[in-house]
């Protein structure tokens, strides 16, 4: 059983897609600090203006405070949603799967609920359905994992890859450095690594701007091509 264990991202990038597709259990891991001006409630899609690459799309949240963990904190009940269609309307008559993105945006995220990882987790489920992925996934604060065990950062995904009885964990190569294979193969578990492949696609003609929200791949690719996309990645395992 391939197991992968990620924080909930607002409509993440393309290889967090490209490694949930790789695996058959997918934790949700958001019972932890949530981390200003990462990736839980913004991501990255094209900018208006041709000179500028990107421009970022936040979900704006409440009752936030500084050692507030995902699970705390709420989502806005302002209109960010429409805001947020506002600031993708400039690709209507530029993106030929325009259509089929904010059919895709609309259903992950018009869902009634507030707290933060409960709406991103409800999102990303909704967005793995459509684009055909369909790991079992787990959710971190709902379980009754007794994780005492831990003693650095890098054993959090060892002791659940244990509990679930994971026979390999597939992590993103970013994270390389935190893990000790040692520590995974003592357990019998396989530890391998995630190179996502963002291979060049057409942005309406302008220069390619890798590592954008899925709401971009899915503008210029549609839903089958974006599916396509997904399958791409590589492994490596072991050191």
């Amino acid at each position: 059983m391939n197991l992968a264990i990620m924080q909930p991202y607002f409509f993440p990038y393309l290889g967090y897609f490209q490694l949930m597709a790789s695996v058959d259990q997918w934790v949700v891991f958001d019972d932890i600090q949530f981390v200003n001006k990462g990736w839980v409630n913004r991501n990255r899609v094209l900018h208006p203006d041709v000179n500028k690459e990107w421009s970022y799309i936040t979900v704006p949240l409440v009752g936030k405070n500084r050692f507030d963990r995902i699970t705390d904190i709420s989502v806005s009940d302002d209109n960010w949603r429409d805001k947020m269609r506002g600031q993708l309307s400039f690709l209507k008559r530029r993106a030929p799967f325009f259509g089929e993105a904010m059919d895709f945006f609309n259903v992950c995220v018009d869902q009634h609920e507030h707290n933060l990882a409960s709406f991103l987790t409800e999102s990303l489920r909704r967005a793995a359905e459509i684009l055909g992925i369909a790991p079992v996934f787990r959710v971190q604060s709902e379980a009754a994992w007794d994780l005492s065990a831990v003693e650095h950062s890098g054993q959090w995904a060892l002791e659940i890859s244990a509990l679930l009885g994971a026979s390999r964990y597939i992590n993103p190569v970013g994270g390389k450095e935190l893990f000790n294979a040692a520590e995974f193969e003592a357990r019998g578990i396989e530890l391998a690594f995630h190179h996502p492949a963002l291979q060049p696609y057409t942005q309406g003609g302008r220069a390619f701007v890798p590592g954008l929200s899925i709401l971009d791949v899915l503008m210029w690719n549609g839903v089958e091509g974006t599916r396509k996309h997904i399958q791409e990645g590589t492994h490596d395992f072991g050191n």
